[in-house]
């Protein structure tokens, strides 16, 4: 999958603003032609901060028909203000 332009930056954003930032980004799969139905999938990601990026990926799939949706971060950032905010 890809983001069909730069997503923008959510570092500084709160939790509840994150949610809305991705979603005015057209999510799109690489190949058209490729079908998710059905399909288990696991999302590799570098860092986990808040989880909203995860989040939102695996709701998309969820809608273009896959199964099942894992995520699997390579570390967990050191700050968490932004996941109470």
């Amino acid at each position: 999958f890809s983001f069909a332009e730069d997503k923008p930056s959510l570092k500084d954003l709160k939790v509840d603003e994150k949610w809305d930032a991705l979603a005015g980004v057209e999510f799109l799969t690489q190949d058209n032609t490729v079908t998710l139905q059905g399909k288990s999938i696991i999302l590799v990601d570098d860092k986990y901060q808040s989880g909203i990026t995860l989040q939102f990926v695996a709701s998309r799939l969820l809608e273009k028909g896959a199964s099942k949706v894992f995520g699997l971060c390579a570390v967990k950032t050191w700050r968490d203000d932004d996941n109470t905010s």
